[in-house]
């Protein structure tokens, strides 16, 4: 028996015949980085619709390092047999399985190639062996012996460890996400980057020195954790002055507005420099007076490059979850708000008004930014 780690995808697999081998190298190539940077060892190989990790020193450990790769649906520790039909598969399966089962069990067994029996044999004959030592439970079982047949090697296992889906990093153009290392911001970086494509952070120094420590700290816990395959650039602007302008020169209630559409005009101005192809924000329709449709319209109005929201639909509760599950929430729960204002901002302002207030301060500051390249 030889150990092996299945790392499965699902979007790549419906990829046309071009795109689809490009994708799976650059799956392999990041979960080959994850490995080494997570631990568990082994070497990742192509094979037809998987992954396949061979020799891992630690299954379990490679398995679930190769799961915080985007474009991985999932991962399992397995041990891989070569095998003469199925009764030399269904023992050889069974000498594995049979110190394992616990409580009531279910095979599942899916199969790829050519051969002279089905998958429903294999659940069949291996099922019978192992009911010596613990009865069947199709429909809700305690363990579940899992086999997967690709030509004449079998792949066992009994975990099936989830990943977070998408597709590699890489595969799309950059985006560059107005980061404030809070739960919004963290989640929306993470859902771009799980869609292929390479996010840069724009982190606005406002002044306060604890919230700026807390974003940089959080964007190199993302790196750390999801981004393989390219560093993580990081860019900080110096907000100070901008900040001094609007609270000297705009009403109170339109100021944080004001602050927004500039920091929307500043990021731009960035990412066509740096050859980014879009902006994202982590603004959530409603979620607070800045996010409501028509500020959203106001704030980003104008610009060429495309915004992209992805969080736009999901409530609080929603966004913190996914920033639990992706590890980060003990970090981003630390962070501490920097855009303080006086006065609330109207959450249905007067276009012509907030226009007029924005341009007291348009075309009075321009943005210096310094970058931090997270690894690479």
């Amino acid at each position: 028996m030889r150990k092996a780690v299945i790392v499965r995808y699902s979007e790549i697999a419906v990829k046309g015949r071009y795109t689809r081998p490009r994708l799976e190298r650059l799956l392999r190539d990041h979960v080959a980085e994850a490995l080494e940077r997570h631990g568990g060892g082994g070497t990742p190989e192509r094979i037809e619709g998987r992954i396949i990790v061979w020799d891992p020193r630690d299954p379990e450990e490679a398995a679930r390092s190769a799961a915080r790769v985007f474009g991985v649906k999932s991962t399992s520790p397995a041990v891989a047999v070569e095998f003469n039909g199925l009764e030399d598969l269904a023992a050889k399966a069974y000498h594995y399985f049979r110190d394992r089962v616990r409580g009531r069990f279910r095979v599942t067994a899916r199969r790829s190639g050519s051969h002279d029996f089905t998958s429903l044999d294999v659940e069949r004959r291996l099922g019978e062996l192992l009911s010596r030592h613990a009865p069947v439970d199709l429909h809700n079982p305690d363990y579940i012996a899992y086999v997967e047949v690709r030509g004449r090697t079998a792949f066992l296992y009994d975990q099936v460890i989830p990943g977070p889906g998408g597709l590699p990093l890489g595969s799309e153009e950059p985006t560059l996400v107005l980061y404030s290392g809070g739960f919004d911001s963290t989640a929306a970086a993470w859902m771009i980057m799980r869609r292929g494509s390479p996010a840069g952070l724009a982190i606005f120094d406002v002044g306060v020195d604890e919230a700026l420590d807390n974003a940089v700290r959080t964007a190199i816990r993302l790196h750390w954790e999801w981004v393989h395959g390219a560093p993580l650039q990081v860019y900080i602007a110096d907000f100070h002055e901008a900040v001094s302008r609007v609270r000297e020169r705009v009403r109170p209630k339109y100021q944080v507005l004001v602050l927004r559409r500039l920091m929307m005009i500043e990021a731009e101005r960035l990412a066509l420099r740096e050859g980014y192809e879009a902006l994202a924000t982590g603004e959530s329709i409603g979620q607070v007076a800045t996010q409501t449709v028509r500020n959203i319209r106001l704030i980003g109005s104008g610009l060429q490059l495309p915004v992209i929201r992805p969080v736009a639909g999901m409530d609080k509760d929603e966004v913190m979850a996914l920033v639990s599950r992706i590890g980060l929430y003990d970090l981003v729960s630390r962070q501490v708000e920097a855009c303080r204002a006086a006065v609330n901002p109207n959450p249905r302002p007067d276009p012509e008004k907030f226009y007029r207030e924005f341009w007291k301060v348009a075309g009075t500051y321009r943005a210096s930014w310094r970058r931090i390249r997270v690894g690479g």
